[in-house]
């Protein structure tokens, strides 16, 4: 699971692996077409205990994963194949976040397999998409004018990038806490930033001057997407994250990636508006919103579904940051 989930990265294999560090079972189930002719769709599943011993809660960041949105059979058998599985395992719930748009095809799906919209999210509901296909120079030309400026005056006031892999995470932290700070973000411990370099498709982007380091940014590969992950910076007037993110997307390049996800932005931010400085600086990349179904319950124990929902509230604090 990876390239075949067409880039959804918390669907990959990796991303699995670094969860089963962190005390997470995982179950993956992938829907085949007749004969074995083709893949339909794929869910990784992640389960753990939330109360007494037995009891089991699962969860499926961005997934099912499907080839198309409209085929309802796969995503009914990756369904059915969860719940038969899981429950021999005592999980009580489900909890879906697919990567499925909030309108259209992706709305009418969800209704038709009964997926309950839950009160709270885990992932972001929306994201920054930046497409990012064709040669550098056409990439560059597409960035709006403002962008092309800054990253222009990251390379004349002398700030040097480099990708680094480990060796790059511990810089990268330092300046990803002081950006927490600043910010009031929620962060990881340390091992948690080296378990994800050292478990996926990625790279530490890392802006220097006069050997200083200035901002960096955790960005990984899947299948024809690249993947803005983490970030932390110095505050000053280098314009060193521009930097980064246009080093970033020529790795990106390199690699075949014709989408830059940048990650999430807040559920009531609009392009254009004030909003978090984060957020906004995503918006000068060029690219589009998307906005995706949030955190959905699946059918799974009947008449008890509800009760339990608020027992699940209880349990897990309502903690936003659980992959």
């Amino acid at each position: 699971m990876g390239q075949e989930c067409g880039g959804v990265l918390l669907q990959s294999w990796g991303w699995g692996e670094i969860r089963r560090q962190f005390g997470w079972g995982v179950t993956r189930l992938v829907a085949q077409g007749a004969g074995d002719h083709g893949w339909r769709g794929a869910i990784q599943l992640l389960h753990r205990q939330v109360g007494p011993p037995q009891i089991r809660w699962a969860y499926a960041p961005r997934g099912p994963a499907l080839a198309h949105l409209d085929d309802e059979l796969a995503a009914r058998a990756l369904l059915r194949g969860a719940r038969s599985r899981l429950l021999r395992r005592g999980v009580i719930a489900l909890r879906l976040d697919p990567e499925w748009a909030a309108a259209g095809a992706g709305a009418e799906l969800q209704r038709r397999l009964r997926l309950r919209p839950m009160p709270f999210d885990i992932q972001h509901r929306r994201t920054w998409l930046v497409e990012i296909g064709g040669s550098e120079d056409e990439v560059r030309g597409r960035l709006p004018p403002s962008t092309r400026r800054n990253i222009a005056l990251a390379e004349r006031a002398g700030v040097t990038v480099a990708r680094l892999a480990g060796d790059g995470v511990e810089p990268f932290y330092r300046l990803h806490l002081k950006t927490v700070a600043r910010q009031r973000f929620q962060t990881r411990p340390l091992g948690y930033y080296r378990a994800v370099v050292d478990g996926l498709d990625a790279q530490v982007v890392l802006a220097t001057r006069d050997g200083l380091p200035l901002a960096a940014a955790v960005v990984a590969v899947c299948g024809p997407r690249l993947a803005y992950l983490y970030g932390g910076s110095e505050p000053g007037p280098h314009r060193a994250m521009y930097a980064v993110h246009w080093a970033a997307i020529r790795w990106g390049l390199e690699r075949g990636c014709r989408l830059y996800d940048m990650w999430g932005v807040p559920s009531r931010f609009s392009p254009g508006d004030p909003g978090p400085g984060y957020a906004v600086f995503k918006t000068r990349w060029g690219g589009r919103l998307e906005d995706h179904s949030g955190l959905q319950a699946a059918p799974w124990l009947g008449p008890l579904d509800r009760p339990l929902a608020g027992l699940e509230r209880v349990l897990l604090g309502r903690r936003p940051l659980l992959t």
